[in-house]
């Protein structure tokens, strides 16, 4: 039988072999582990180099490690110095310290390169390893957890610089911690598994018992251990909204680490930009972003500067709560326009805005209901621990609070918090208990009699086999068991403890459970004696660096098979603008009015409320261009600054013509669209 397709096989061998040649390897085909800085390169290269017409690559910056720091172009308008379809700005692990993070922003390029529909309408700005230098920690010896880039920086302040960093002393290739019985300790073994620590609690009466280090010597002699390493800045945290100031991590100044700066210019050189999404430690797609937090202006005692309090009609003598400013002010403001702590914030200069708007978290909300049901359609019901909160001077907060447009996140994995063991419970109450004859009691037997004082918070130092020999020998009675039962601390809605701080650490906890059942034993150094040159004889173990956030390679696919989707469906909630219907009545004498209703046909606002209180991004604007009539009232551009999703503005006009003439009406605008449509007018 002849085979009708035996013409295209050449040209398909042809086909993968230039693609494999020229570096080309599919992301699903390298998931035995995690790609370096260099190796995200390279496939960034290859991904371009077979899609040149929709792609560009651009180097962004070259960090202080001396790797340079890549942007994938994805788009139609790839070739145009002038873009028009709005855009979406990814960006991959600025922290440095999640390896999944860079694989997912590399595998999304990848999908959105597979799928032209992804495309077709918008653009896409790609960087997967926006912190390179301290990735690439994930992949030398020993392994430690890193977040700063490679720039040199004094962190101890004295005459030598990254002199005093982490040493492996046990030679295992990791970092972990060391604890040392100290007369100042103040940690002591966690009970149900000394393998864990906690903080004593000096008002319990607890003694602490051990002091912790990371692993390593005091190389400078200061007495302090491992306090100035490698490095640098945390390029996550070195963007302008909330910075700290002289954080050793944070950097010099918003901006100054190479990484940081690049992505703020770029950016700002963008207004096509509607979006940005970044893949790292926090979840904003699962957890809105947080508010809650105090400035530090007590907004119950604001004083108004005198050249506002005449404006206001206030006096400028004494001070005002937040909402009795508001009261003042409102009154003085258009109608429709409702003024709120942040206006009056920004206004009066009481600092930079902290929390996210009500109205913006109701976007958030909604969208947040949505992913948790998508990932419950796809069987992914498994609890999860909170996500990071977002920094002070992070890359999500200088996007939601300056940038003015949806800023999204993932951490796309954490350690499974473990299932809770359903045990049968012993059916028995103190009342029941102290109305009981001793030899009911002892009927009981040991089973019943363990189950019901572990679910009555016993000491376990107390058994139940200790306690039936005491009734059986008369020393107590199940009456006065019954009194001592009452007395202990419940348990909590959860069915845990009643006091938590006696327990472990919860996540610490599910990390030993994850490491022991899932990863066999092997995200836990078991602590073990070591004799250190200066501090005497300890032991090390601990947490093996990235056991927390970093999962084996093998099972990434599944991860992003079930997260990256959900990005397809928030880039198609992006505003929509466009003109949805015009109308012109005649007035008489050759004058007419123009109606032009335009819409944003789509769910997430343009902009957000913390935008249309920056005035960021640019206001759409609506233009009337022709010949042969004359404006009465309103202008030719007419900017149009607040349309909420789903949502409809009326713009009038009133103009003359003596004359049969048309009117091009041109809506634009950088990020959410553009639309125009021609109006016959006079005559």
């Amino acid at each position: 039988m002849k085979n009708i397709f035996g013409h295209l096989v050449p040209v398909v061998y042809l086909f993968i072999s230039v693609l494999f040649m020229s570096g080309f390897t599919p992301v699903r085909a390298q998931q035995d582990k995690y790609p370096d800085p260099a190796q995200i390169n390279r496939s960034l290269r290859a991904l371009q180099r077979s899609n040149p017409a929709f792609s560009e690559l651009n180097l962004l910056t070259t960090s202080p490690g001396n790797n340079e720091v890549l942007l994938l172009e994805i788009g139609k308008e790839v070739a145009s110095g002038e873009k028009t379809n709005p855009a979406i700005l990814v960006v991959g692990n600025l922290e440095g310290n999640r390896p999944l993070a860079s694989l997912a922003a590399l595998s999304l390029a990848e999908r959105i390169l597979d799928d032209p529909g992804t495309y077709a309408n918008r653009t896409w700005y790609i960087v997967p390893a926006g912190n390179p230098d301290a990735l690439y920690s994930y992949f030398r010896d020993p392994l430690f957890e890193n977040t700063r880039n490679a720039s040199p920086h004094n962190d101890d302040r004295d005459e030598a610089t990254d002199e005093d960093g982490f040493n492996d002393l046990n030679g295992d290739g990791y970092i972990t911690k060391m604890r040392i019985i100290h007369p100042e300790g103040e940690w002591i073994q966690v009970k149900d598994d000394p393998r864990l620590m906690r903080r004593a609690d000096p008002v319990k009466g607890e003694q602490g018992i051990y002091r912790i280090f990371d692993e390593g010597l005091d190389a400078d002699g200061d007495g302090k251990y491992n306090e100035d390493g490698p490095g640098g800045t945390n390029v996550n945290i070195n963007f302008p909204h909330l910075f700290k100031a002289f954080d050793p991590e944070s950097g010099l100044y918003p901006g100054s680490s190479p990484e940081g700066r690049a992505i703020l210019e770029f950016a700002y050189v963008h207004p096509e930009i509607a979006m940005t999404f970044a893949f790292g430690a926090t979840n904003f797609c699962h957890t809105p972003p947080r508010g809650g937090r105090r400035g530090e202006v007590d907004l119950t005692r604001i004083e108004i500067p005198e050249r506002y309090a005449e404006m206001f009609g206030a006096d400028p003598g004494r001070t005002y709560s937040m909402e009795e400013i508001i009261a003042l002010v409102q009154p003085m403001v258009p109608e429709g326009v409702t003024v709120d702590e942040s206006m009056v914030a920004g206004f009066l200069g009481l600092g930079a805005a902290i929390n996210p708007m009500e109205e913006d978290l109701a976007f958030y909300n909604l969208l947040s209901e949505d992913y948790r049901k998508y990932l419950e359609e796809k069987n992914a019901k498994e609890e999860r621990f909170d996500p990071d909160r977002a920094r002070d001077g992070s890359f999500e907060l200088w996007c939601y609070y300056h940038l003015g447009v949806p800023v999204f996140s993932m951490d796309l994995w954490s350690v499974p918090k473990p299932a809770r063991e359903e045990k049968e419970g012993s059916g028995l109450s103190p009342e029941q208990l102290e109305k009981m004859t001793s030899e009911e009691f002892l009927a009981l037997g040991e089973e019943k009699i363990a189950a019901f004082m572990e679910e009555a918070c016993v000491p376990e130092q107390f058994s139940a086999k200790e306690v039936m020999a005491s009734v059986k020998g008369g020393q107590t009675d199940p009456a006065q068991l019954a009194a001592m039962v009452k007395q202990m601390p419940k348990k909590g809605k959860d069915g845990e403890d009643a006091n938590p701080e006696e327990k472990a650490n919860p996540k610490e906890k599910a990390m030993l459970d994850y490491s022991d059942k899932a990863l066999g034993g092997k995200g836990f150094v078991q602590w073990e004696k070591f004799e250190h040159p200066q501090l005497g004889e300890l032991e090390i173990g601990g947490f093996v660096p990235f056991t927390a956030t970093t999962p084996p390679c093998s099972i990434t696919d599944s991860i992003l098979d079930l997260h990256l989707p959900w990005i397809f469906k928030l880039s198609e909630r992006l505003p929509s603008l466009g003109i949805y219907e015009t109308r012109v009545t005649p007035k008489g004498a050759g004058v007419y009015q123009l109606e032009v209703w335009v819409e944003n046909a789509s769910f997430l606002p343009f902009p957000t409320a913390m935008g249309r209180r920056n005035r960021q991004p640019a206001p759409a604007v609506v233009l009337l261009e022709g010949k042969g009539y004359t404006l009465l009232s309103g202008y030719p551009r007419t900017p149009v600054a607040d349309l909420k999703g789903n949502s409809r503005k009326k713009l009038t006009w009133l103009v003359r013509a003596e004359k049969k003439t048309d009117i091009l009406v041109s809506l634009t605008s950088k990020s959410a669209g553009s639309d125009q449509t021609t109006v016959n007018i006079g005559g």
